[in-house]
């Protein structure tokens, strides 16, 4: 009998229970060497890795600018979180068809594709790492101590994380405390930004994007794309696969989907497509199908639409990669900007109320209406989206 994603999460439970249990006798021991064990969580933290990083990035004047600039863009991000959470939930009651589903993306319980668990369990280092590093880098720059720094392994997620001193963190000035906790979000921020224009060089990659992001970085092509096959298809069979364009079917141009649409085929027709496939020409024989009396070749397609700046084709497998890591890592520095504990975001409102707020007490008072606000706009999304679509069972990747 096959395992399923219940019996591999049982698996994961036992076998973290039976690690915990055989080694909570050494409890002591290993936090002796920096290393502590829970039932579901394990955390290395090193001193002297803390210590490395801050004598390695304490001089590093280059990033000053990059540093200065982060709660510029972390100020930014949480703005749009904020509007985003808000309209949200408005479209929920007065434009239902427009609300997003917001969803914390756990491993088997929000997530059951195991091509996309995979997919996120690798993206989380990719994302936290640098976060923290640049943590790492803008307290050490602004002369705030380091005391340690180390991995987490939290279930099946791997995290990094900086222990900043708290007496060090306390005495600084608001400006280095804004750019400490800013960094996070920044660098997340700019790894969205890098991925974004690596997605403007490829052709299937507008379809995963808004229509005024991706339009004025692409120009209409001369053919339809295919962007999916059904398998088992005569599509399929005939060896398209996406990123090829269809030029023309039995010599008849194609300059849009509708053309394709529009073409009186008929089931067991034997057809000729022109196709371009990595900028040469090809001929494509296939024979028409035949699904529930419909005549059918079996592709997804989308008008051909050609970036202005293209590099060599990286294949559909890394356009959804793209994708999903560009979504991933915006939405990682967007909702790490909001003002809510312990998010970065909380720090940071702390940090820039200080500026013409110096009594603590007040600019507490301040604060806790904007933590609850904002918490309840993150839970009530949260939940609407739970209500409305249940937990998302994803099956496999949709192309």
């Amino acid at each position: 009998m096959p395992c399923g994603y219940a019996c591999y999460l049982l698996i994961l439970l036992v076998s973290w229970l039976s690690v915990y249990l055989a080694l909570r006798g050494r409890s002591d021991r290993l936090r002796a060497r920096g290393v502590t064990l829970g039932p579901l969580y394990l955390i290395l933290n090193s001193r002297s890795l803390g210590s490395a990083l801050e004598r390695s990035l304490g001089g590093r004047r280059r990033a000053s600018l990059l540093i200065s600039a982060s709660p510029a863009i972390s100020l930014a991000l949480m703005g749009y979180a904020l509007y985003f959470l808000s309209e949200n939930m408005l479209r929920y009651f007065l434009a239902p068809s427009g609300f997003s589903a917001v969803v914390p993306l756990i491993p088997f319980v929000t997530l059951r594709s195991a091509p996309l668990i995979a997919m996120f369990l690798a993206a989380v280092p990719l994302l936290v790492i640098p976060h923290e590093l640049s943590h790492a880098l803008a307290a050490a720059n602004r002369g705030i101590r380091i005391r340690g720094a180390g991995l987490i392994l939290l279930a099946l997620l791997l995290g990094a994380f900086v222990e900043l001193d708290e007496e060090s963190l306390r005495r600084a000035g608001w400006r280095d405390r804004a750019a400490t906790a800013a960094a996070g979000p920044a660098a997340n921020a700019a790894i969205a930004a890098a991925l974004l224009a690596l997605m403007l060089t490829q052709p299937l990659s507008y379809l995963y994007l808004p229509a005024g992001v991706a339009a004025p970085f692409y120009r209409p092509g001369p053919g339809v794309l295919v962007a999916g096959v059904v398998p088992g298809s005569p599509a399929q069979a005939a060896g398209l696969s996406p990123g090829d364009v269809i030029l023309s079917v039995n010599g008849t141009e194609l300059r849009s989907v509708r053309d394709l649409a529009a073409l009186n085929l008929s089931a067991g027709e034997l057809v000729v497509l022109d196709v371009e496939r990595s900028g040469r020409g090809i001929a494509v024989p296939m024979r028409v199908g035949n699904v529930s009396g419909r005549a059918m070749i079996g592709v997804y397609v989308a008008d051909d639409m050609i970036p202005k700046f293209p590099l060599p084709y990286l294949g559909p497998s890394a356009d959804y990669a793209l994708a999903w890591l560009f979504t991933l890592s915006f939405a990682v520095a967007a909702f790490n900007a909001l003002p809510i504990p312990p998010f970065d975001g909380a720090m940071l409102a702390d940090a820039l109320l200080e500026a013409g707020l110096r009594d603590g007490a007040r600019r507490r008072a301040v604060l806790l209406p904007v933590y609850a606000t904002s918490a309840l706009l993150l839970a009530g999304n949260i939940a609407l989206s739970l209500a409305r679509f249940g937990i998302p069972r994803l099956r496999g990747i949709a192309r």
